[in-house]
């Protein structure tokens, strides 16, 4: 479940839902203009969708999203046994542009090498290791450790990290 932001000629979040079929490919589920991006609003298309299930009790096993927080509590509310899932393309895309904002150009890449070795830790005990080596590279650079801490692993991690 994604959205683009006001791209189209009505300048409204389009909200886009495929499926994944075993062979991976994707497929169109649905589709929503919405008039903003709350809570309600994704309530409201994620009932519609519900709906029209063959059957009535059936959900969604996984739920793969951004962090969008409006998106997460709705889902949270219509689709409460579905397991709902950060996109780590998307994650790896808003901390590697932190990343160039905060760190000079010659630890980039061993930083972004760091951090993906947090994300695909596959035990806690790993995830406690790899996220100090990371911690040390970026002794110098707070303001980056801080939002990878703050925004992405403190209080999503159960959504994306490999454990």
């Amino acid at each position: 479940m994604d959205n683009t932001y006001k791209t189209n000629k009505y300048r409204q979040p389009l909200f886009e839902i495929v499926g994944m079929t075993s062979t991976e490919l994707t497929f169109a589920v649905a589709f929503a203009y919405m008039e903003s991006e709350q809570t309600e609003n994704f309530c409201w298309v994620l009932e519609k969708l519900k709906e029209l299930s063959v059957k009535k009790d059936m959900c969604p096993q996984v739920i793969l999203i951004d962090r969008d927080l409006a998106l997460m509590k709705a889902i949270e509310i219509v689709f409460p046994r579905s397991i709902n899932l950060l996109s780590r393309s998307h994650i790896n895309k808003n901390v590697g542009a932190k990343c160039k904002q905060h760190v000079v150009n010659d630890l980039q890449k061993t930083i972004d090498t760091l951090w993906m070795e947090v994300v695909w830790a596959s035990d806690e005990v790993e995830y406690g290791q790899q996220l100090h080596q990371l911690e040390q590279a970026c002794v110098d650079y707070s303001g980056f450790i801080n939002y990878v801490k703050d925004t992405w692993l403190t209080p999503h991690r159960h959504r994306f990290v490999g454990l």
